[in-house]
């Protein structure tokens, strides 16, 4: 079992990575780093400008965990690939940056298992007449062998922001793996940072074709 430090994220049971992609915006820092305690942390840093990215930087440091530079805004999916690629943790949790959360760490270890995807918001969308649940990409996590097996996100489909996260579950049930809601104890400040993030609705529409398609194909 892997350790990193200073902060010993393999304590005890199943070892927990998050990741999460992060622009700007370091007033988040104070919910988000106590929100993290006790894992292995990988913050993705999509461009911050560099007084805040020293910010970001320093918490990173004062986790222990990693931090990936990015010049440019690679976005939501290709961040958490690259996230994905350096984590140690058995179970990976993708979250986002304008969160506050409780004793998430070991929810997240009593609750995933090898054949889990989980998060604290199951939802369901209506695509070309199918009804389908997906877990919010806020906050989800499985094994790391989970999302590997299913290839990451969909990085080369969607543009922008938005349905990656149902591109996400909706390959996973086709893999036969269950979706569960959670009752880990997450507040999320909705669109936070798609809010402060320039054209982050630019390519909604675009992506959500892109998924409608996929379920029709997958319906034939």
């Amino acid at each position: 079992m892997l350790c990193s430090g200073r902060n010993v994220w393999c304590e005890m049971g199943r070892t927990v990575s998050i990741i999460t992609p992060w622009l700007n915006n370091p007033q988040l820092i104070q919910t988000y780093e106590p929100s993290v305690q006790g894992a292995q942390v990988i913050i993705v840093d999509n461009g911050s400008r560099e007084q805040w990215a020293g910010e970001i930087r320093k918490m990173v440091d004062r986790l222990n965990g990693k931090y990936i530079r990015n010049e440019d805004n690679r976005l939501f999916a290709p961040a958490n690939n690259q996230g994905l690629e350096v984590a140690d943790g058995e179970i990976v949790l993708f979250l986002n940056n304008d969160i506050k959360a409780y004793n998430l760490v070991k929810d997240v270890q009593i609750d995933i298992t090898p054949k889990i995807i989980g998060g604290p918001s199951k939802m369901k969308r209506m695509v070309a007449g199918v009804n389908i649940p997906y877990i919010e990409g806020f906050c989800i996590a499985a094994y790391k062998s989970v999302w590997e097996d299913l290839g990451g996100w969909n990085e080369k489909d969607y543009k922008g922001l938005y349905w990656e996260d149902n591109d996400l579950c909706f390959r996973a049930l086709q893999k036969g793996y269950e979706l569960k809601e959670t009752r880990w104890d997450v507040w999320h400040f909705n669109n936070f940072t798609s809010r402060n993030t320039p054209g982050a609705y630019d390519h909604s529409a675009h992506n959500q074709h892109v998924f409608e398609e996929m379920v029709r194909n997958a319906a034939l």
